[in-house]
């Protein structure tokens, strides 16, 4: 990963109204469905997983775990977590990676053949070992495959790939955040601005005011993006936390065809053993994820 805080996006628009609630034409599914008790049979949700029965991670397509390279810990990085001082509901997803073992897990649900526009409401917790990270959060793909991303450090093809994940950033001495860092998107596209050598590296959309969650505490985060009409730049992305919208970018071109669709969504955490000492230090990193829904309709917090 490499970061520059010259890939923040200056022409793209944050509304003024920052830190209002969603809208009156942007109802909240979750208000129609206390403690989100039927909300997977609302027919505008596309997923929900509130992890509280069968098999951990059964309803996700893909859970990839990544050894390090020189890995001598073998510990499961996901399990489930039932502790009732930390566990929402009976029971919640505790992912935790190890300086000597796991350096990524990520869990992948695929929506194919894919939308225009999309939202993901998920709950968040970091913890007290929690410094900073390489990547991770929550984040959706619109891939036709074929190698559609190209790699870090190079823009993607328009009518191939495109992506974002809101993930906390910082780092020790770099940036003035506490631990986890503060909220950004981090996004590839094909009309992504380059750095001053050319390269093509994540570039960073800012909700304003900064958005730093406080650690030990359960966060409801929500993204929405709309995929622009091929040929204009009305694209769009916006984010809530704890039901307060905090940031709204307009005028992305994200794709060239109209072909390309949002067909994946993704939680992940993502930490290199070389990189724990230059990001807070500690030999863990770890984080729980629960009440998980994707939807094309504004979902809002879990409600009681």
């Amino acid at each position: 990963m490499k970061l520059s805080i010259q890939t923040l996006l200056s022409g793209l628009v944050i509304a003024a109204s920052a830190m209002t609630t969603a809208s009156a034409n942007e109802p909240a599914l979750a208000a129609k469905y206390p403690n989100d008790v039927g909300i997977g049979r609302d027919k505008a949700v596309l997923f929900h997983d509130d992890l509280e029965e069968g098999k951990l991670g059964a309803s996700w397509d893909e859970i990839n775990r990544r050894k390090g390279r020189q890995s001598t810990d073998t510990t499961e990085p996901m399990t489930a977590e039932t502790a009732k001082a930390i566990a929402r509901g009976k029971r919640s997803a505790k992912v935790q990676l190890r300086k000597n073992g796991y350096e990524d897990v990520t869990l992948v649900k695929w929506l194919k053949p894919g939308h225009d526009e999309l939202f993901m409401r998920y709950y968040v917790r970091y913890g007290k070992d929690y410094g900073y990270h390489g990547h991770g959060g929550g984040g959706f793909m619109a891939d036709a495959g074929k190698g559609g991303f190209k790699g870090a450090g190079k823009a993607p093809e328009g009518d191939k790939f495109f992506w974002a994940t809101l993930e906390p950033i910082g780092s020790p001495g770099r940036w003035p955040w506490d631990p986890p860092g503060a909220l950004i998107f981090y996004a590839y596209w094909w009309k992504m601005k380059p750095d001053g050598r050319g390269n093509y590296w994540g570039n960073w959309l800012q909700p304003k005011p900064d958005q730093v969650p406080k650690r030990e505490t359960w966060v409801c985060v929500e993204w929405r993006v709309k995929a622009n009409t091929a040929g204009k730049e009305d694209g769009e992305l916006d984010c809530w936390i704890d039901g307060k919208k905090c940031g709204e970018f307009r005028g992305i071109n994200w794709r060239s065809t109209n072909d390309l669709k949002v067909n994946k969504v993704q939680l992940s955490l993502w930490l290199e053993s070389a990189s724990y000492e230059k990001l807070g230090g500690g030999s863990t990193r770890t984080v729980w994820y629960d009440d998980v829904v994707v939807a094309t309709k504004y979902i809002g917090p879990k409600v009681p």
